[in-house]
């Protein structure tokens, strides 16, 4: 059964760029995509995914304040974050609970890398 992955960037050339990414991979994905936060946030709580793909820089609610409510609703969740230059966002990302970061420009190896650890760390049994 293909994986669930959770798109969200406001920059729809962006948003067909990783998708075409993610698309592109050896193993089936089924991606999803939201434009902004709160209808990642939406989707969420309609569907279960086994990873998020967050933009870190969007209007209305931006990335982090969108991590914070992902990791209320399933905290298990890995949530990759998606920046440009500003690694203090990302690092911010990081102590909230995200699982890592894809900076811009993206090299296609490091994206299928950290995507294909994000998603086997979704398949790990819970520790008791």
């Amino acid at each position: 059964m293909a994986q669930r992955v959770l798109v969200v960037d406001d920059d729809p050339d962006l948003l067909d760029l990783i998708t075409d990414i993610l698309m592109s991979f050896r193993y089936s994905l089924n991606v999803t995509r939201a434009t902004d936060g709160q209808a990642a946030i939406d989707a969420i709580k309609r569907e279960e995914f086994d990873l998020v793909l967050l933009d870190i820089r969007m209007p209305g609610m931006g990335g982090l304040e969108a991590l914070k409510h992902i990791k209320l609703i399933a905290p298990r969740l890995p949530v990759l974050m998606i920046t440009g230059s500003d690694s203090g966002s990302a690092s911010e990302a990081l102590r909230m609970g995200a699982f890592g970061y894809l900076p811009k420009p993206m090299d296609l190896r490091y994206v299928e890398h950290i995507v294909s650890l994000a998603l086997g760390a979704s398949q790990a049994p819970a520790h008791a």
